[in-house]
């Protein structure tokens, strides 16, 4: 009897909410303006570190709609995750305490409630962190499509791999958002596949005629259709010879930022600490028809027998000496100087020994002027010789 009485004085699940679901209903209601204004900050897509979804569409039938959730960083009540009596109820409705996450993402940060091992800071900071991004984008000026070059060949027994997402996002923050990644459009000579090492008397040959064909095919249309304003962003992991005939193809003329530190993203090092390398050659006034040049920049390079020797190098050797964008074009701006006392002073056939970064290399082969040069050779070493690679011209 007691339990028949109790059960007609509960309130029917159809035609009364129970008080969670008011409770719910109630902190649910973010206004209209705050949530417009947390949708253009965040440029409609996620702000959880890592993810950047858009939350616009469905995302297996494609179709607009908003699928996004308006996550607190402090809950909007004591109980919850990073909750805080007071504060929850203060910042319930701020815009500042605010993330447009995806479902997963709400779930991932709300999860556990006051178990949550997502902190506030961690959570502003990634708040922080998008938002200024969305801003750079919307700000920058003189923007331009770029169409990124990938190239892997196999370094000795290592296979390489580039993830083309990898380096959209580099070409992005490398460029402060003035260089978007062309749409749906980037070329990927991927030849880490070989079944031979570059110490095998076949590589040089195959890799060569791979590159040309691939530069035929898939690279020279989009310079044609560019009718010289073409941009290209080139990325590249392959041996230091392979790196110097695919910017020898591109050529100086043609528009294009080149990228290094795989290990780090691609992405430049925007520290301050990094030291400006400084560059030195010794070139004298006359030269014979034919002879050897020593890039020594990422190490000291052992000098080739046989023909006279003329040596770029840096103050200081090192594998990790270029870390910046300028400190690439310093090396540029001081090789081409060097090129043109070498041509001046009479050289018309060049040996190259390069021991050079991957960004370095490329720029090298885009300086090789074939009109100035007759016959330009490039060699690689292979403890503990010097072993010709290919004819860049």
């Amino acid at each position: 009897m007691n339990k028949t009485t109790a059960s007609t004085k509960t309130p029917s699940s159809t035609n009364s909410p129970t008080i969670k679901e008011v409770r719910t209903e109630e902190r649910s209601r973010i206004p209209v303006d705050v949530r417009r204004d947390l949708w253009v900050a965040a440029a409609g897509r996620c702000e959880f570190r890592g993810c950047c979804k858009p939350v616009d569409r469905d995302f297996l039938t494609k179709e607009r709609a908003f699928t996004g959730q308006h996550a607190h960083i402090i809950a909007d009540s004591p109980g919850g995750a990073r909750g805080v009596k007071g504060e929850s109820e203060r910042l319930a409705k701020d815009v500042r305490n605010l993330m447009l996450a995806c479902y997963d993402c709400h779930a991932r940060i709300d999860r556990h409630g006051k178990n949550n091992r997502f902190t506030t800071p961690q959570l502003q900071a990634m708040k922080r962190e998008h938002e200024a991004r969305i801003q750079r984008i919307y700000s920058a000026t003189g923007v331009a499509e770029s169409v990124p070059i990938l190239m892997t060949f196999p370094i000795g027994a290592h296979v390489p791999n580039i993830d083309v997402e990898q380096i959209h996002f580099a070409m992005l923050e490398n460029s402060q958002y003035r260089l978007f990644p062309a749409q749906g459009s980037h070329v990927h000579i991927n030849r880490s596949d070989f079944d031979f090492q570059d110490n095998d008397p076949e590589f040089w040959l195959r890799a060569e005629k791979a590159l040309c064909d691939h530069y035929t095919r898939r690279i020279e249309p989009i310079l044609v259709e560019g009718a010289g304003d073409a941009h290209l962003t080139i990325a590249g992991f392959a041996p230091i010879p392979m790196l110097v005939k695919l910017g020898a193809l591109i050529g100086d003329k043609t528009r294009a930022n080149v990228l290094d530190l795989p290990n780090d993203g691609w992405l430049w090092d925007t520290r301050d600490v990094c030291t400006e390398p400084t560059f030195t050659y010794d070139v004298p006034y006359s030269l014979p028809r034919e002879i050897s040049i020593v890039v020594s920049v990422s190490g000291k390079t052992v000098h080739p027998e046989g023909r006279p020797v003329i040596e770029f190098q840096a103050a200081t050797p090192d594998r990790g000496i270029i870390r910046k964008e300028s400190h690439l074009q310093a090396f540029r701006s001081s090789f081409n100087a060097f090129l043109q006392r070498v041509t001046s002073a009479g050289a018309r056939v060049v040996h190259l020994h390069p021991a050079t970064p991957l960004a370095a290399s490329v720029e090298i082969g885009r300086m090789l002027l074939p009109k100035t040069f007759e016959e330009i050779h490039v060699w690689e070493w292979q403890a503990p010789n010097w072993k010709p690679a290919l004819r860049v011209k």
